[in-house]
């Protein structure tokens, strides 16, 4: 996977659960990070939630990400509703993402690095390594959780993550359309779905 991205504008794209989902050019104070088509370049985009850097909600806290230097800062927004604004060491914006009781987990991607949060305001980050793509069986980060991952049409994929002993964890779901990229957390193990059909997971420390 690539190295994080210089920093100049970034092609943002998202789908919110039961939203409309915006493209856009995320400037240095607008826009969200989330997910964008797992193929060639736009493999390294963000995607586009609906609010804004300076969308309001109550401040939590501010946290360091994977590169070690950009952060992104908490807000909860509501019952069951966070979001995570981004920036770059600069101060430069790159966008927010927000996780609600309808969605909630949400992940971002930015050149391979992962930005994970949750309903419950977790965050977690990490770099994504080569994995396998389209329908493939594989073992997660935590080295016993499986994940199968079948394909029902063009980057159309279902990942379900399950137990040793075959008992269902989680499922995820991406159609390439209105979902470019869906996430999970089972109890320490975050794991994030793209429209390639490859799966990127990590354990939270």
């Amino acid at each position: 996977m690539s190295a994080l991205a210089p920093r100049h504008r970034t092609i943002l794209r998202t789908a919110a659960a039961c939203a409309a989902v915006t493209a856009a050019v995320l400037g240095p104070v607008s826009g969200a990070f989330a997910a964008a088509p797992a193929q060639g370049a736009a493999a390294s985009a963000y995607t586009q939630v609906r609010g804004e850097a300076d969308g309001g909600g109550t401040y939590v806290r501010t946290v360091k990400v994977a590169d070690g230097s950009s952060v992104v800062k908490i807000y909860r927004m509501g019952p069951g509703h966070y979001r995570a604004d981004g920036f770059f060491d600069d101060g430069q914006s790159f966008g927010s993402i927000e996780a609600t009781p309808a969605e909630p987990y949400v992940a971002g991607n930015l050149n391979g690095m992962i930005i994970t949060l949750s309903s419950k305001g977790e965050v977690a980050s990490w770099f994504a390594k080569a994995r396998p793509t389209g329908p493939h069986t594989e073992t997660l980060a935590d080295g016993k959780t499986v994940v199968q991952v079948t394909e029902l049409g063009d980057q159309h994929y279902r990942a379900v993550l399950v137990d040793k002993d075959g008992r269902t964890l989680g499922t995820m779901e991406v159609d390439g359309e209105a979902k470019f990229r869906a996430a999970t957390k089972v109890g320490s193990l975050w794991a994030v779905l793209e429209t390639d059909g490859g799966v990127t997971s990590y354990v939270a420390r």
